[in-house]
Formats: C-alpha cells, sequence, structure tokens
C-alpha cells in the first residue's frame, strides 16, 4: 500500500475505505463466453470518512479512447461496451467537438481544439491536465500502444504502421517535448502501463492511446464494415480491460485488487463517423481556426459538430448511474480535475471553468462523505 499512498502526491488528502466488493458476471459476447466484474449484489457503495478532510476514493484515472463509431453503431455492435454502460456510468448525451481525431484527443486534455478540420501534428503551448495534476504532485502518463522510438524526437513523422501521432495529445504539447528525457518519462509504451498496473505502482492519470487496430480505426484481420470494426474495438476493449477487473492472468496480485478498487476507468471515442461538414464544428466556419464547442454554439448531431459518441465510467463508485447533462471532450477535464481536486486550467475559451461542461459527478456514488 506504499505506493499508493506515495501515487496520491503531498498535498494534505486523506483516503476514504473503500467498501464495495467485486465479485464476477458472466456475460457472452460476440459468441465467445467472458467474465466481468460485477458489483456483489446488497453490497453498500458508501464509502466511510478517513478523517475530517477526507475526500472520495478514486486515485487513479484512466482514459481509453476508441475511434471513429457514433452512439448508433456503438449500440447496434458493440455487446461489451452495451454492458459496461448498463452496469456502471453512462453519459447519455455526449458529442464529440468536431472532426477529424487530433482535435478532439487536444481536447481531452486541455479542453482546447486547437485544430478542427486538420490530423497534422503541431506544437502548442496549451496549460494540460498534466500541469495541473504534476502541480499538485500527482503522477501521470500517456500511453501508446506500438509506440515508436522517435515519438518524442520527431512527433510530426513517427506515424507509421499501427501507431498514430495524432491519437497521442501529450506529443503536442510544447512542455512535454521541451526536453526528450521528460517526455520519454511520460509518454510510454503500452507495456508499461500493463507492467505498473499489476505490481501496483499505476500513476495517478493515464491517458491510454490503443493502436489503429485495437481502436477499432482501421480494418484488420479483413475488417471493412462499419459494424466489424465497432466489433473489431468492441472485442478489443473486453478482452483488454476484462482481465483487469476480474484481477486474472497477470493482475492476479492483491497490489493490482487495491489499485483497481481506486480506479475509475473513463471509455469514450473521439468522434462519429458521419463525414457531413467533415472538420467543422458549425457549418461554414474556416477551418483550424479556434473556436466554441458545437454545444456551446447550440448545435447537436453528425452534421455540425462531431457527432453523438459513447461514454462509459467504470469505477467500483459507478455502478447503475447516469449524466444525462450536456457534456463533450470538456467534460472529462472537468471530471478529472474535480476527482483529483485540481484547479482549473482556464485555457483560451474557459470551457473547464465557464459552466457548460460541468464535471459529471452523478457518474459517482461516494456516500454522504464524499463530494
Amino acid at each position: 500500500m506504499g505506493t499508493l499512498v506515495r501515487s496520491l502526491g503531498p498535498s494534505a488528502r486523506s483516503l476514504v475505505a473503500f467498501a464495495a466488493v467485486l465479485t464476477v458476471g458472466v456475460m457472452v459476447c460476440a459468441g465467445a463466453t467472458a467474465t466481468f466484474s460485477l458489483p456483489r449484489p446488497g453490497t453498500s457503495l458508501t464509502a466511510s470518512a478517513a478523517g475530517a478532510n477526507s475526500t472520495h476514493s478514486i486515485q487513479h484515472v484512466v482514459v481509453i479512447v476508441l475511434e471513429n463509431e457514433g452512439l448508433k453503431s456503438v449500440w447496434a455492435y458493440a455487446p461489451y461496451e452495451n454492458y459496461l454502460v448498463s452496469t456502471y456510468g453512462n453519459a447519455t448525451q455526449d458529442f464529440a467537438a468536431c472532426h477529424p481525431s487530433a482535435p478532439n484527443y487536444l481536447a481531452m486534455i486541455s479542453t482546447e481544439t486547437n485544430q478542427c478540420g486538420s490530423d497534422n501534428w503541431n506544437n502548442y503551448t496549451n496549460r494540460t491536465l498534466g500541469n495541473l495534476l504534476q502541480a499538485d504532485g500527482f503522477s501521470w502518463a500517456n500511453y501508446a500502444e506500438s509506440l515508436p522510438a522517435n515519438a518524442c524526437s520527431a512527433p510530426g513523422s513517427a506515424t507509421h504502421g499501427s501507431f498514430a501521432t495524432r491519437h497521442v495529445p501529450f506529443l503536442f504539447m510544447a512542455n512535454v517535448l521541451a526536453k526528450p528525457s521528460y517526455c520519454r518519462s511520460h509518454v510510454l509504451d503500452s507495456s508499461v502501463f500493463n507492467s505498473s498496473l499489476a505490481n501496483g505502482s499505476l500513476r495517478n492519470f493515464s491517458f491510454y492511446t490503443p493502436n489503429l487496430c485495437d481502436d477499432g480505426h482501421t480494418g484488420c484481420g479483413g475488417n471493412v464494415t462499419t459494424a466489424q470494426l465497432t466489433q473489431q474495438g468492441d472485442s478489443w476493449l473486453r478482452d483488454f480491460l476484462s482481465p483487469i477487473l476480474n484481477h486474472t492472468g497477470r493482475y492476479s496480485s492483491p497490489r493490482e485488487q487495491a489499485v483497481i478498487n481506486h480506479t475509475a476507468f473513463i471509455i469514450t471515442f473521439d468522434e462519429g463517423s458521419s463525414t457531413s461538414y467533415l472538420g467543422y464544428a458549425v457549418k461554414g466556419i474556416a477551418s483550424g481556426e479556434d473556436y466554441g464547442w458545437c454545444q456551446s454554439q447550440g448545435s447537436t448531431g453528425d452534421a455540425v459538430c462531431g457527432g453523438h459518441i459513447y461514454l462509459a465510467i467504470v469505477s467500483p463508485f459507478s455502478v447503475h448511474l447516469r449524466f444525462t447533462g450536456q457534456s463533450s471532450q470538456a467534460s472529462i477535464v472537468t471530471t478529472v480535475e474535480w476527482l483529483f481536486g485540481l484547479g482549473k486550467l482556464r485555457n483560451p475559451g474557459n470551457y473547464d471553468a465557464g459552466g457548460k461542461f460541468p464535471p459529471m459527478k452523478s457518474l459517482f456514488s461516494f456516500g454522504s462523505n464524499g463530494y
């Protein structure tokens, strides 16, 4: 448990104890039997206070992003993702900011889209969740599958094979790239995530980027249709997340179980798949212009913004909960800020402090001693 205490950083935050006990449920998914962690029926989700200044008991947040499917495709072809939102937390009105991928990924860590209409690599000076977390003594990393050796030294030319720089948002940030050693210690191969989770040393905030096969972006194994691509990503997520939640295989250690008892997984998509007004959150806006989120403009739907997308929060404190308010990539930022008691980024647009995208508090139930 020493690792868990250190991972909270120096701030005077006492932890609450997690009272819920996980058990195993069984579900048939895409023709194969898979097991998932479920809350034991009748188990209370109330967390007991550890002291007068206690906060809730989420110590780790993991953001996982899948690719290019609108909500209707997920409902139709993704049984595991359907299982997650029917069992855990679901943001029912979540819309992507714009098209294509890169601006949506950038918004998930900074609230700023910066480059709607473009997937090109650029170097930005936005403040990010990494800045806020580090300033308060929390640890963080962007983990990427198939990460090439030149990702930190030459991110603009690192896209190759199943790796895409445009899906690794911290590689767009000047303060991450300024020192190669700093970048290499915060933009890491996915194998580091797997090993640190297994041994109980997971960082407080993890942004996990699957490769282009696993996230459903690129048809692999002959997959070409919307149904096949959606199922491809869903199957990967099931095989990736189920052993973690069930504490099986490499994740069978008591240290891993202790970490997962205090972890929230945020699972979402970058955008829907429509090409209507591709690249623009508001019809007719100039490519690359920095502008208000599509919802801030009173717009909804693929025709004028990035699409109605899936967002689930999986944690022991997020069982059968819903958030039905306005949400988007900025809501991921505000929720992480709230969970860790951070300040606000207040990047241009003020999307994390202006009130339009509040933290998704109703997706967590911490009891009377939480917030």
